[in-house]
């Protein structure tokens, strides 16, 4: 059987190791627009020059050759026919496959400004092409405007101060990483980003860049009536699942591919796993996704069921956060909300109910793992008589009487 993976990123990979552990002699053919493999989650390591490019790479350089795995790099699908089952590649190739699995992710898209668009120093840091082109202009660039301060976007900040440029982040709302943290776990990271030279203007919005005459946006002007001058400008405004290639196919979509629970499209013998599906756009969520999809295509019937994504952890400047589930809930969801801080960490808990439904981790994460298990299945801890937050693995994990293995006991 030969099947075709459109995409080398985390669905993609593990659904090729998972083939070739499974069923070595599978034929598996790699379509990748990228000209390596990387691990999006470290192109700040790379911009940063803190590693090069095999550095930020998730797998063995040798990975294809010892798999037997042919990898298309450098190649852009640009169409399918399911009907013949051959995939349709920008250099004229007709690829054809017996299961095809696509994995594409998402691509940052650019707002409907005037000026953004057209200006030929924007750049996304969503991939290595990015983050490449993005470090060309480090070469000569001294101001450097960041549209966006999500994790991405302060990713790209802390590789740009790393380079030493001048970096002014615009953010539409109040806070910085406003989707993960609260206000307080916020400005921790602010301040530290703050001390490192990055400067922050919150709550305004881009309404326009000046474009010069080689085309370079060199001046971004602010709702507010601010200008900050760039010389190169990175968009980081949310990305959308890339699935263009195949709009002409009948696969149907949603603003994403839409997959059954078995992770296969609504035509047979196609799948597609990782952010292009829409279902959970984190990375372990995207390898279990194409392992999932792998089996499935080898003939098992398997369902993905874990579509819980509230889930991040970061580290800036060695201050680590893990951040789980509803963290800022609205009055009218009437949470209680408990916290508690000292000079090293602040620690936060959202129950509603007896249900956790939020977690805030500042500093030391170190045993915290059991609060995801806690809020995907709603354990209900008000029976439980301790403090909150002296809650630990041990009161929900035990051994197993059966077999002896240590698992959870609620």
């Amino acid at each position: 059987m030969k099947i075709v993976i459109i995409g080398a990123s985390a669905a993609g990979i593990s659904a090729a190791k998972t083939i070739k552990s499974t069923k070595p002699d599978t034929e598996i053919v790699i379509i990748s627009k990228e000209d390596r493999i990387h691990s999006r989650c470290m192109l700040h390591k790379f911009l940063g020059h803190e590693r090069d490019a095999q550095g930020i790479s998730f797998v063995n350089e040798d990975f294809f050759e010892k798999n037997n795995i042919t990898l298309l790099n450098n190649t852009t699908v640009i169409g399918l026919e399911p009907d013949k089952k051959i995939v349709k590649t920008h250099d004229n190739q007709d690829i054809s496959y017996d299961k095809l699995l696509i994995a594409t992710g998402a691509s940052y898209f650019i707002p409907p400004i005037p000026g953004l668009r057209e200006s030929k120093n924007v750049y996304g840091f969503r991939d290595l092409k990015d983050a490449q082109l993005l470090d060309t202009e480090c070469l000569t660039a001294k101001n450097a405007v960041v549209i966006g301060a999500g994790l991405v976007g302060m990713d790209a900040v802390a590789a740009l101060l790393e380079r030493g440029l001048k970096v002014t982040v615009i953010e539409m709302t109040a806070d910085i990483m406003s989707l993960q943290l609260d206000k307080k776990s916020a400005q921790a990271y602010q301040q530290l980003f703050e001390k490192e030279g990055a400067e922050f203007i919150l709550n305004d919005k881009v309404v326009s860049v000046d474009v010069n005459a080689v085309g370079r946006g060199e001046m971004v002007h602010l709702a507010s009536g601010k200008a900050v001058p760039a010389d190169v400008i990175v968009i980081a405004a949310g990305v959308r699942p890339a699935f263009r290639f195949v709009e002409e196919s009948e696969i149907k979509t949603n603003h994403a591919i839409l997959v059954g629970d078995d992770l296969q499209t609504n035509i047979n013998g196609i799948y597609a796993a990782g952010d292009v599906n829409g279902i959970a756009g984190i990375w372990p969520n995207a390898m279990k996704q194409g392992k999932i999809a792998a089996l499935n295509m080898l003939g098992e019937n398997l369902r993905y069921d874990d579509r819980y994504a509230l889930k991040n952890t970061m580290n800036f400047y060695g201050l680590t956060t893990l951040s789980l589930g509803n963290i800022n809930p609205e009055d009218e969801e009437k949470c209680d909300i408990f916290t508690r801080e000292d000079r090293n960490n602040y620690q936060k808990i959202v129950i509603r109910n007896g249900i956790i439904q939020g977690v805030i981790m500042q500093g030391n994460i170190n045993g915290s793992g059991f609060w995801q298990y806690l809020i995907k299945n709603k354990i209900d801890v008000s029976g439980i008589n301790k403090d909150i937050f002296d809650l630990s693995f041990a009161d929900f994990y035990g051994i197993n009487q059966e077999n002896g293995e240590y698992n959870y006991a609620v």
